[in-house]
């Protein structure tokens, strides 16, 4: 991609891991760095334009303006699991049919060569999430990938992404497994309710405790924090795994 002291424009596209990037506040500041700033200590020449839509899914992006780029990076499809969008097949990736994972993923690589006919696309998988609570809504909570939604795991979500959204200039990487992150580190507790009185429960054993939005503390204190502060989005350690993954492929793209 030329020379190496050439500033390289990459455009982030995503959904809260990579919103958040430019708005820790949104994160207490339990984040102090995401994934994407950090890419600076692996590609010091790269100028992040981070265009990441906090709860997108991949149909909100077919048809969003997206500007031009050296290179693009797609880290989509934790909320279409949640949402229970179907993840589809090879062939409707393929034939880029939409109401499904798959072929709205196409349709966004389709609308990014419309832009950039020959720009790298790094499409990623989504990692392992526990059971989420949101900071400053208790009200907007959900279970954890070790169960199905629609009948689907986002292991398998994953797994069919990484497979089928590559192909010319189109990089696949396997966050979901290179990153690590699994149900026993997104948290290293959580904090449950159990006759009255709370206790610090680890995976998988407040699984089974339910949590009361209404009534319940906040369920991850900073000492709970592991790969994710939340249960759902990365942490300090988490973002920089993501960081590391991402900022060695690029280096692989364009040297």
């Amino acid at each position: 991609m030329g020379s190496k002291n050439k500033k390289i424009e990459l455009c982030a596209i995503g959904d809260s891991f990579t919103y958040l990037n430019d708005h820790l506040d949104e994160t207490d500041y339990r984040v102090k760095n995401g994934y994407l700033s950090r890419l600076a200590e692996f590609v010091p020449n790269l100028h992040v334009n981070n265009i990441g839509i906090n709860g997108s899914n991949t149909k909100d992006w077919i048809d969003k303006e997206i500007p031009k780029a050296d290179i693009y990076t797609l880290l989509l499809g934790t909320n279409d699991w949640n949402s229970g969008i179907k993840i589809g097949s090879g062939s409707d990736y393929k034939q880029r049919k939409l109401e499904t994972i798959l072929g709205n993923l196409g349709r966004i690589i389709d609308h990014i060569r419309v832009i950039s006919k020959a720009a790298p696309i790094i499409v990623m998988n989504p990692v392992e999430r526990g059971d989420f609570v949101y900071l400053f809504d208790q009200n907007n909570h959900a279970k954890g990938s070790y169960t199905a939604v629609n009948g689907q795991y986002l292991a398998d979500i994953s797994d069919h992404i990484f497979r089928y959204c590559r192909g010319e200039n189109i990089h696949s990487i396997d966050l979901y497994h290179e990153s690590g992150f699994t149900q026993d580190n997104v948290v290293q507790f959580k904090r449950v309710q159990i006759d009255g009185a709370y206790m610090d429960c680890s995976y998988p054993d407040y699984t089974r405790i339910s949590f009361d939005p209404k009534t319940d503390i906040y369920p991850y204190p900073l000492e709970a924090i592991g790969l994710t502060y939340d249960g759902l989005h990365p942490s300090e350690a988490g973002n920089q795994r993501i960081a590391k993954i991402l900022g060695d492929k690029i280096k692989t793209i364009i040297h």
